[in-house]
C-alpha cells in the first residue's frame, strides 16, 4: 500500500518569485544538476534516527513526527559567488506498507506552500534555510498509524519535482526533488536536485536504505562548482 498526494502545477521559480513578491515569471530557471539526499529522522534536532521501532500503540493508534532534511549537499559556488541557503523547494513524501494519516505539517521559518495535499510541498523560504555543514531542515510531519504497523518505508515520490518538466535538462536527470537559492544570492532561477535516503518504521528484517537518486550530478552539468 502507497500514500501519496498528487501533482502541483505551481512552478517552483514562479512560486519562489511570489514570495518575494517579484512579478510571475520574472525569471528563467536553470537545471545545475544533483547535489544532495533528503534523510528522514523520527527524532528533533540533528542527530537523525532513520530507523524506529515503537511500542505497543496507545489507544489503538501510533504516532511518529517525521522531520526531512536535505543532507550531504556539497559546498558549490558560482562564478565565485557560493550558494549558501535554500529559497524554496518541491518533494512528496511517500507511505509505503500501511496506510499513514498525515495529521500535521510545518516548517522551521516563514513559508508559502501551495501544495494541494498535506504531504506534498511547494514552498518558497522566506528569507530562505542556510546550510550548515551541507544540511538544513526542511519540514515536519505527524503521522498516524492504526495500531501497530510494520515494514513501513518513508521515501519521496519524484513525481513531486512538479517544475522538473518545466527546467530544461532536468527530466531526463530525474530528480527526487527540487530546490532553488535566494533573490539575494540571484541565486533564485537555479535549481538543484536532491536524491533521498528511505527511513523504516517497524521493520521485521534488515531495511533497504540504499540511495535513491537521480541520473546526473552538478559536477556533470558544470553550472557550479565544488569549492
Amino acid at each position: 500500500m502507497r500514500t501519496k498526494v498528487w501533482r502541483s502545477t505551481m512552478a517552483l521559480a514562479t512560486l519562489a518569485a511570489a514570495v518575494l513578491l517579484l512579478p510571475a515569471g520574472a525569471r528563467a530557471t536553470e537545471w545545475c544538476g544533483e547535489n544532495g539526499l533528503v534523510r528522514f529522522s523520527f527524532a528533533a534536532g540533528d542527530s537523525l534516527v532513520e530507523v524506529l521501532k515503537t511500542g505497543e500503540p496507545e489507544n489503538g493508534v501510533t504516532l511518529v513526527e517525521v522531520y526531512a532534511w536535505l543532507t550531504d549537499v556539497d559546498p558549490v559556488a558560482k562564478d565565485g559567488d557560493r550558494f549558501l541557503r535554500v529559497g524554496g523547494f518541491e518533494l512528496r513524501l511517500t507511505i509505503e506498507g500501511a496506510e499513514g494519516f498525515i495529521l500535521k505539517q510545518d516548517f522551521p521559518t516563514k513559508v508559502l506552500n501551495v501544495g494541494r495535499k498535506t504531504g506534498e510541498v511547494v514552498a518558497g523560504l522566506q528569507p530562505g534555510q542556510r546550510l550548515v555543514d551541507g544540511r538544513t531542515f526542511l519540514v515536519h510531519w505527524q503521522v498516524m498509524f492504526q495500531g501497530r504497523p510494520e515494514n513501513v518505508r518513508f521515501g519521496l515520490d519524484p513525481d513531486g519535482a512538479a517544475s522538473c518538466g518545466t527546467i530544461e535538462g532536468c527530466p531526463e536527470a530525474g530528480p527526487q526533488m527540487l530546490y532553488v537559492g535566494v533573490e539575494s544570492g540571484d541565486q533564485l532561477g537555479d535549481a538543484f536536485g536532491g536524491g533521498y535516503v528511505p527511513a523504516w518504521l517497524n521493520p521485521t528484517g534488515e531495511p533497504d536504505r540504499t540511495p535513491v537518486r537521480g541520473k546526473q550530478s552538478y559536477a556533470e552539468v558544470g553550472r557550479y562548482q565544488k569549492r
